[in-house]
């Protein structure tokens, strides 16, 4: 599998670059975070540069890109610390309603996203779930009328504090960690029996706890077939683990090199620190991670049509290997810059 860029993907880096270089400067950021990290107008500006759409196919309403593209905006993301909901809507939302196929309801709702005009979020995570896609404690239940009731929570859904919709996962039948019996519902946020807490996270992206009572959805709110959502889930978040592991590639990288940028200025003793041997072989450990780390991206990607176990195995080993590296790289270039390596400038 050949990961050199094309043309049209070196332009998507270098316009994205760009943008974000030019919209999320430090100075930009605490008006934002304190907003809820949204502002209307740098998502429209987003979505105008196609991002929302660019891994999508064109019968979708995309741009006929692939998860390829999707990973290099992210880790351009990641370089600036992009605090707006990008993965949560333009990945996972995206992806489960792609993967939905023709559903009426997934087929309207994606050229809206897409626009930028509807921001649907997946409220699929539970505090229990330890990570797997399959396990949902929250039931739906249907009445004799044909009225769904859903009760249940659902936790740190990313961007939750902005949704215009939920797309919540909920069991039809069967137990809990079951595969098989599990749907997926169109939920307003302002729904009666719906409670939410929106939280900021430490890395001031903010998240919502859902608190689900018997709230009501009808059957026009049901999204693909009842009890049949585990392979739009699992497809969906094939896509949010390889892309969220983009993105910690692209705060590695920047870390990496605002550390040697540092070196090269400061001074120890009347000559720069990266003069001295030890600093140097710590830069070369981390380069070391960070190419290691780029490399299992580049494995999950090429693994990314492989068949189902295939792809679970390359995407938990992209998962655990940039986990460790990332606190690795990122701790040192803490350590490296000293007492200004916990700022927040830095």
């Amino acid at each position: 599998m050949d990961f050199s860029l094309t043309q049209e993907q070196q332009m998507l880096q270098d316009s994205a670059r760009r943008l974000l270089e030019a919209e999320c400067r430090f100075e930009a950021r605490a008006p934002l975070i304190a907003a809820g990290s949204f502002d209307r107008k740098r998502w429209q500006n987003y979505a105008d540069m196609g991002w929302f759409g660019i891994s999508l196919a064109e019968e979708a309403g995309g741009f006929g890109g692939s998860v390829v593209d999707m990973t290099i905006l992210m880790e351009e993301c990641g370089r600036m610390l992009v605090v707006e909901p990008v993965w949560a809507i333009a990945v996972l939302a995206a992806q489960t309603l792609v993967a939905l196929g023709d559903d009426p309801q997934a087929q309207q709702l994606l050229p809206a996203l897409i626009a930028g005009e509807a921001l649907p979020v997946l409220a699929h995570n539970e505090a229990d779930a330890g990570g797997l896609t399959e396990y949902v404690a929250t039931t739906a239940t249907r009445d004799k009328i044909g009225t769904w009731r859903l009760s249940g929570q659902k936790a740190l859904i990313i961007g939750g504090n902005v949704a215009d919709r939920f797309i919540v996962s909920a069991r039809t039948s069967g137990n809990t960690d079951d595969r098989e019996g599990i749907s997926l519902f169109l939920v307003k946020p302002d729904a009666v029996g719906l409670s939410k807490c929106d939280v900021r996270l430490i890395d001031n992206r903010w998240c919502s706890h859902l608190e689900l009572d018997g709230v009501e959805v009808g059957e026009s709110e049901v999204l693909g077939p009842v009890g049949g959502a585990f392979e739009a889930l699992e497809h969906a978040h094939a896509h949010g683990i390889v892309t969220l592991c983009a993105e910690a590639i692209g705060v590695m990288e920047k870390a990496l090199w605002i550390t040697r940028d540092y070196l090269k200025m400061r001074k120890q003793f009347g000559v720069t620190l990266s003069t001295f041997q030890a600093l140097q072989h710590r830069m070369s450990e981390m380069l070391i991670e960070l190419e290691l780390s780029r490399c299992m991206v580049y494995r999950a990607l090429s693994r990314a049509e492989a068949d189902p176990e295939n792809r679970r195995q390359a995407l938990a080993s992209a998962k655990v290997h940039i986990g460790r590296s990332g606190k690795f790289v990122c701790g040192q270039a803490i350590q490296l810059h000293g007492g200004i390596g916990v700022t927040e400038e830095y």
